[in-house]
């Protein structure tokens, strides 16, 4: 693939945020069909994905892949045993490849279509052709990229906290008013209660680090953000993309009525 990206003709007239998209699409399709070292950097590409397909992927559909014998499919190193009751469920690394390319046709590159793809609409601009000649004025919708940068960032930064563990259940608290942020509210409500208070013995064994947390903990928190983090963030993508294209259509109408 690497290759192949290497052989594609220079050009001047996409621009280049379209081009940069291009690039991640690939390298996003590129990357599952790899396979990933860990499932925690399955995950990590599942928050990913889910920001560029604006929420086409679903956070659940990368959550139901973290559990399981398609964690097996997933992972290419040695621990991917790990991941089947028995050794002889394993498939062969070429079998698993083969099953891993079948799911970007099927789920992957639909999300993708789905979002507005490489340059669609939802992702970055409109067209209109002014009245006085047939020239045609594109104009960049520059709410999207930075809107979607932004949320981004965030939901990296909560996933990353989560993943490698709070020192207290007061930075637990701090963390879950941010995730408020990260997931522009699309968290369980109740999300924060319950792993502070109703659940906080749990917490305090796999959602904070203790002396004994090699074992269990990082299993733990891995499958916390891949059941409540996730969605959230697919969903989080979604309203913003929502989001724009209304305001994409509001740019739109009120150029449309000064020209007039």
């Amino acid at each position: 693939m690497d290759r192949l990206q290497r052989s594609l003709p220079e050009g001047t007239n996409l621009r280049p945020a379209i081009q940069k998209l291009t690039s991640d699409h690939v390298d996003l399709l590129g990357s599952f069909v790899d396979g990933f070292d860990s499932r925690r950097e399955f995950i990590r590409w599942g928050q990913r994905a889910v920001i560029l397909t604006l929420g086409e992927l679903s956070g659940e559909w990368v959550a139901d892949r973290a559990f399981g014998g398609w964690t097996s499919v997933l992972v290419t190193s040695p621990g991917r045993e790990r991941w089947v009751d028995d050794v002889e469920d394993l498939q062969p690394p070429g079998r698993a490849a083969d099953i891993r390319r079948g799911v970007v046709a099927t789920d992957l590159s639909p999300a993708r279509r789905r979002s507005g793809g490489s340059g669609g609409r939802r992702w970055s601009t409109s067209a209109t052709r002014t009245t006085s000649s047939n020239r045609i004025r594109t104009s960049s919708n520059t709410r999207m990229r930075p809107s979607l940068t932004e949320v981004h960032e965030r939901q990296r930064w909560a996933l990353e906290r989560a993943l490698e563990g709070f020192d207290s259940l007061d930075a637990l608290s701090v963390w879950g008013q941010r995730l408020t942020e990260a997931s522009y509210a699309e968290v369980p409500d109740d999300l924060l209660t319950r792993v502070t208070v109703d659940e906080a013995e749990t917490s305090r064994r796999y959602l904070v680090v203790n002396p004994r947390d090699a074992d269990h903990g990082p299993f733990f928190r891995e499958s916390f953000a891949a059941e409540f983090l996730l969605p959230a963030f697919a969903r989080a993508a979604r309203k913003v993309a929502k989001r724009a294209g209304e305001l994409a259509e509001q740019e739109t109408t009120e150029t449309t009525d000064k020209r007039m």
